[in-house]
Protein backbone atom coordinates (compact mmCIF):
# COMPACT_ATOMS: atom_id res chain seq x y z
CA UNK A 1 0.00 0.00 0.00
CA UNK A 2 2.82 2.68 0.81
CA UNK A 3 4.37 1.60 -2.79
CA UNK A 4 0.69 3.13 -3.91
CA UNK A 5 0.76 6.07 -2.10
CA UNK A 6 4.23 6.69 -2.90
CA UNK A 7 3.41 5.98 -6.81
CA UNK A 8 0.14 8.92 -6.51
CA UNK A 9 2.20 11.38 -4.75
CA UNK A 10 4.77 11.02 -7.56
CA UNK A 11 1.92 10.88 -10.18
CA UNK A 12 -0.03 14.05 -8.35
CA UNK A 13 3.18 16.05 -8.82
CA UNK A 14 3.72 15.42 -12.74
CA UNK A 15 -0.11 15.94 -13.28
CA UNK A 16 0.23 19.43 -11.72
CA UNK A 17 3.34 20.13 -13.47
CA UNK A 18 2.02 18.79 -17.28
CA UNK A 19 -1.42 20.88 -16.55
CA UNK A 20 0.30 24.25 -15.20
CA UNK A 21 0.70 25.42 -18.32
CA UNK A 22 -2.56 25.40 -19.92
CA UNK A 23 -4.27 26.62 -16.58
CA UNK A 24 -1.91 29.91 -16.78
CA UNK A 25 -2.86 30.20 -20.05
CA UNK A 26 -6.36 30.19 -19.05
CA UNK A 27 -5.81 31.80 -16.08
CA UNK A 28 -6.80 29.46 -13.82
CA UNK A 29 -5.46 29.67 -10.57
CA UNK A 30 -7.31 27.55 -7.90
CA UNK A 31 -6.54 23.67 -8.54
CA UNK A 32 -5.33 21.02 -7.81
CA UNK A 33 -4.98 16.51 -8.17
CA UNK A 34 -6.33 15.08 -4.59
CA UNK A 35 -4.98 11.78 -3.90
CA UNK A 36 -7.01 10.35 -0.85
CA UNK A 37 -5.11 8.88 1.55
CA UNK A 38 -6.34 5.22 1.16
CA UNK A 39 -4.86 5.64 -2.56
CA UNK A 40 -8.08 4.61 -3.64
CA UNK A 41 -9.49 7.90 -5.34
CA UNK A 42 -7.95 10.60 -7.74
CA UNK A 43 -10.12 13.68 -8.10
CA UNK A 44 -9.03 17.03 -10.22
CA UNK A 45 -10.38 19.73 -8.58
CA UNK A 46 -10.78 22.84 -10.57
CA UNK A 47 -12.28 25.68 -8.90
CA UNK A 48 -15.26 24.39 -7.50
CA UNK A 49 -15.94 21.23 -10.13
CA UNK A 50 -14.12 18.12 -9.20
CA UNK A 51 -13.55 15.29 -11.81
CA UNK A 52 -13.38 11.76 -10.85
CA UNK A 53 -9.39 10.83 -12.28
CA UNK A 54 -8.73 7.44 -10.43
CA UNK A 55 -6.59 5.65 -12.77
CA UNK A 56 -6.24 7.97 -15.57
CA UNK A 57 -3.49 8.86 -17.47
CA UNK A 58 -1.54 12.22 -17.46
CA UNK A 59 -2.69 12.45 -20.71
CA UNK A 60 -6.19 11.53 -19.67
CA UNK A 61 -6.19 14.09 -16.72
CA UNK A 62 -5.34 17.12 -19.49
CA UNK A 63 -8.32 15.64 -21.86
CA UNK A 64 -10.35 16.54 -18.44
CA UNK A 65 -8.96 19.79 -18.19
CA UNK A 66 -9.40 20.44 -21.58
CA UNK A 67 -12.87 19.46 -21.60
CA UNK A 68 -13.66 21.99 -18.57
CA UNK A 69 -12.15 24.63 -20.44
CA UNK A 70 -14.55 23.93 -23.26
CA UNK A 71 -17.44 23.61 -20.82
CA UNK A 72 -16.74 26.19 -18.52
CA UNK A 73 -15.04 29.12 -20.69
CA UNK A 74 -15.36 28.09 -24.41
CA UNK A 75 -19.57 27.19 -24.38
CA UNK A 76 -20.55 30.00 -22.08
CA UNK A 77 -21.38 31.99 -24.31
CA UNK A 78 -21.38 30.10 -27.50
CA UNK A 79 -24.12 28.31 -29.45
CA UNK A 80 -22.54 24.83 -29.97
CA UNK A 81 -25.57 23.15 -31.74
CA UNK A 82 -27.81 21.05 -31.55
CA UNK A 83 -26.61 18.45 -29.45
CA UNK A 84 -25.57 20.43 -26.79
CA UNK A 85 -27.24 18.08 -23.93
CA UNK A 86 -25.65 15.02 -25.37
CA UNK A 87 -22.22 16.72 -26.02
CA UNK A 88 -22.11 18.62 -22.44
CA UNK A 89 -22.97 15.46 -20.73
CA UNK A 90 -20.42 13.13 -22.45
CA UNK A 91 -17.67 15.66 -21.27
CA UNK A 92 -19.22 15.93 -17.91
CA UNK A 93 -19.48 12.24 -17.07
CA UNK A 94 -17.05 11.70 -14.57
CA UNK A 95 -17.64 15.29 -12.99
CA UNK A 96 -18.38 14.43 -9.31
CA UNK A 97 -21.68 15.77 -7.75
CA UNK A 98 -21.21 17.13 -4.10
CA UNK A 99 -23.48 14.37 -2.63
CA UNK A 100 -20.79 11.68 -4.15
CA UNK A 101 -17.31 13.76 -2.70
CA UNK A 102 -15.61 11.72 -0.03
CA UNK A 103 -12.17 13.28 -0.52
Amino acid sequence: MNKRIEYLNKKRTEVLSAIEPIMKAFNIRDYDYIVNETGQTEILRIYDTKIGCSYNSISAVIDEVIGWIFVKIYCKNRYIGAFKTQTLNQIKRYWIKECETNV
